[in-house]
């Protein structure tokens, strides 16, 4: 069994993306900062996306490959 980094890269990636979505885009929105609001979600989403892909990469490769 491999023992590395993969697992806290995973954990980051979503905890950012949540705080992003939780506490910037509300700031942003409360603001009236469009732009920036926009950005936030879509980076959010996308760290949320990179995250939860990641895990299931990972689930596939040692449940059916390795």
């Amino acid at each position: 069994m491999f023992i590395g980094f993969l697992p806290y890269v995973i954990a980051i990636f979503i905890v950012t993306g949540l705080f992003i979505l939780l506490i910037d885009a509300k700031m942003y929105k409360k603001e009236k900062q469009k732009k920036e609001h926009k950005t936030a979600l879509i980076l959010a989403w996308l760290n949320i996306a990179f995250g939860l892909g990641s895990f299931l990469a990972n689930w596939i490769y040692n449940s059916f490959i390795w």
